[in-house]
């Protein structure tokens, strides 16, 4: 009999005391034991190929023929495969690929295509007649000397490179900084040759493998043993020749082995920004690569990071993807139980929830592509593989299968930790709203989880579903402790949460919600004006709303309103422009309205109106009743005749020409919603008037028999004398 783990998932009808609900917890969390055979899940036939596994293209092992493992890396919803093309066993001497091209990557390369596989190719390995110097193979530190959170797969010795290649693989090449495209001793000057031989391999196999990645972790002497500016050279000169063999291609940075050298990656952008073709050249790079294994969390606090470094040097806005991830098993009593020789390692319970937690942090750091390393053991010292080489699956195989096919296409992603515990929320999946939950200390955890609808499916990592109830508007889980399976020093570093849990909300139909901006006046007579929208949704609920605008027939869209709970805002334009509106709403459960096509409302800013303004005379107004108080002798309200007159826009520009006189009469331009000042100045007098028109169009007549000024007050202060 099969015995399936599960996790607790208890729905309280009312909040219980604290012993009470942890006693409750403690009897539920029964030891369960892990499936001495694992049975796959349906294969992964819709997801949105954002996962892929490294090497899945493998002959049998035992047989030499075949692809057993393709089929089966299809079926757990990889999508992708990442292998390298061997430069020196492409071409073994100098100009010359070697008959065994076509065995080796010609059929290769059409099997992968023709079963629906992207590809991944990484150029690398020097041959020995390209090598620039004798360097060193192979580097392992021993666990003890290695930096903190440092880890990365240790392959066999003797299982990449043949042995007359072991000098030269890692050895940056010659010619390199000749230009890429100097494949002639005519100069007297070496060519080339990495750039002839990229060229020669994307323009091969350009029209099916679409990326290419230039060398692998080149911070480990393993790979590579130039320096940091020799590998900047290197990926210049590779991109160079990508772009001229495939302009569509995508050129990846050499994956990053990261822990060995965190800084590595930063001294090559840093020699790149210096190159005064970089801007132009997309910084010789399309996507960073990065590997990070073991430690869950790392997949999230590293690559930000990692972006944080990038942002330094101008290419923040490259994509990041996960080349290499993973945790190796050791409790594997197929192959090997003993934990002691393995470093950062895991039992297969805790290698599957790997999978889940790595996988949601992705996604919640915004990686561009997923592999997990890798899809079976061959040619490892360690047993990292989603399937044995016997063909049978680990637990790892199944929990990769629920992440290709519930964490997928979101519309946006949120994490929120809290405490020990993670949720990982995917937003407008095709199943809604999936949240991943789990704990990251030893101790069982209470997550309560803000339902948005009255059930949810719960999900564990065997991809088992149940129906879940929300109590109080939330849903109550019990989160299993982390546990660490490792040896001395390390029992207590929980590198991997406990299980993790999948909470799915949906829709019933999972539909997107629909919205539209409400029709405005064909012409709007005040430059602020107000905008109104609204939206409905079948269940959920409207969420936010996004709201763009537009300038004209041909401008382009930008966003106006961003993700905001309000129906209504307003908007101030410009004289003689026609604005364009459009809505789209988001529901409660992510689900997300596509922009339409067309605008759904617009108006014409019209602003435009004609002044006459008239003042027949001006006087002193030294009462300041606004009236021309006679006789004039007895008053002192005179006539004023030198009087200086300005008529002034809300910046403090002149409208209308300024001019002294007595009187003053001119029409003008005016625009609706804006506020102009006459000025009317003497040596001892002054007069200001403020006007405003609410409609355009119009013809505004402004006019004054008489117009007084009011005497000027000045003030003088006291002058104090000081000694000094």
């Amino acid at each position: 009999m099969k015995l399936i783990p599960r996790y607790t998932v208890i729905s309280l009808l009312i909040l219980a005391f604290a012993l009470g609900l942890a006693l409750l917890l403690a009897s539920a969390q029964s030891a369960v034991a892990e499936p001495v055979s694992i049975t796959p899940l349906p294969p992964v036939e819709e997801t949105d190929g954002h996962a892929g596994a490294c090497f899945s293209y493998y002959h049998d092992p035992h047989a030499g023929s075949g692809r057993p493992f393709l089929q089966k890396a299809l079926d757990a919803g990889s999508r992708w495969d990442r292998f390298p093309f061997d430069w020196w066993r492409i071409e073994p001497t100098d100009g010359n690929w070697a008959p065994s091209v076509k065995a080796d990557y010609d059929d290769l390369v059409d099997d992968l295509s023709d079963a629906g596989m992207d590809m991944v190719g990484i150029l690398l390995g020097t041959p020995g007649w390209a090598a620039s110097g004798r360097v060193q193979a192979f580097e392992a530190r021993p666990f003890d000397q290695r930096p903190p959170g440092w880890y990365a797969p240790v392959p066999h010795a003797d299982s990449l490179l043949a042995p007359q290649a072991v000098s030269a693989f890692s050895s940056p090449p010659r010619g390199l900084y000749e230009e890429w495209n100097d494949w002639t001793t005519t100069d007297g000057d070496p060519i080339n040759y990495w750039g002839r031989f990229v060229y020669d391999a994307v323009h091969r196999y350009g029209d099916r493998v679409k990326h290419w990645e230039m060398w692998n972790e080149p911070e480990w002497s393993y790979f590579w043993t130039g320096t940091s500016a020799d590998y900047a050279r290197l990926l210049k000169v590779g991109y160079q020749a990508t772009k001229a063999a495939c302009p569509d291609c995508t050129v990846l940075f050499g994956g990053l082995h990261y822990w060995l050298n965190t800084s590595y990656y930063r001294w090559v952008l840093s020699t790149l920004a210096q190159d005064p073709d970089a801007p132009q050249n997309n910084y010789f790079f399309d996507a960073m690569s990065v590997h990070l294994y073991s430690r869950s969390s790392s997949i999230y606090d590293e690559v930000i990071n990692i972006r944080n470094g990038m942002s330094a040097y101008h290419v923040a806005d490259h994509p990041i993807w996960l080349t290499e991830t993973g945790v190796p098993v050791w409790n594997d009593a197929r192959v090997d139980p003993d934990p002691t020789k393995y470093d950062f390692a895991a039992t297969g319970k805790e290698a599957a929830a790997y999978v889940i937690q790595s996988y949601a942090n992705a996604w919640a750091v915004g990686i561009g592509r997923y592999f997990f390393f890798r899809v079976h053991d061959h040619d490892m010292s360690e047993y990292f593989g989603l399937i044995r080489n016997d063909y049978t699956l680990r637990p790892a195989y199944v929990a990769y299968q629920v992440a290709t096919t519930y964490l997928v296409s979101p519309t946006f992603v949120t994490r929120a930790p809290t405490g020990s515990d993670v949720r990982v929320t995917l937003w407008g999946t095709p199943r809604g709203k999936v949240s991943v939950l789990w704990n990251g200390s030893p101790a069982t955890s209470v997550y309560t989880l803000p339902a948005t609808l009255d059930s949810a499916t719960l999900v564990d990592r065997w991809g088992i579903t149940r129906t879940m109830m929300a109590i109080g508007d939330v849903y109550t889980c019990a989160l299993p402790g982390a546990t660490a399976n490792r040896p001395a020093p390390h029992e207590h570093d929980y590198i991997i949460g406990g299980e993790p849990v999948i909470v799915v909300e949906t829709e019933t139909p999972n539909a997107p919600p629909t919205s539209t901006v409400h029709p405005l006046p064909e012409v709007t007579c005040l430059p602020t004006f107000t905008v109104t929208w609204e939206g409905q949704d079948n269940q959920a609920g409207v969420w936010r709303y996004d709201v763009q605008l537009r300038d004209g027939v041909d401008g382009e869209w930008v966003t106006w309103q961003d993700s905001v709970t309000a129906t209504s805002a307003q908007f101030t334009g410009l004289h003689g422009h026609t604005y364009y509106f459009r809505s789209r709403a988001t529901d409660r459960v992510g689900n997300r309205e596509a922009w339409p096509k067309e605008p759904q409302a617009y108006t014409r800013v019209d602003l435009l109106g004609t002044l006459t303004l008239s003042v027949g005379g001006f006087f002193a107004d030294e009462n300041r009743n606004g009236v021309w108080d006679r006789p004039i002798t007895a008053t002192g309200e005179i006539t004023l005749t030198s009087v200086t007159l300005r008529f002034v826009n809300e910046a403090g520009e002149d409208v209308v020409s300024p001019t002294v006189g007595s009187a003053w009469t001119f029409t003008t331009t005016v625009y609706a919603g804006q506020t102009y000042q006459l000025w009317a100045t003497s040596a001892d007098h002054m007069r200001a008037l403020s006007f405003a028109w609410a409609g355009c169009g119009e013809v505004h007549t402004e006019t004054y028999p008489a117009l007084g000024l009011r005497p000027v007050t000045r003030t003088y202060l006291p002058l104090t004398a000081r000694s000094r």
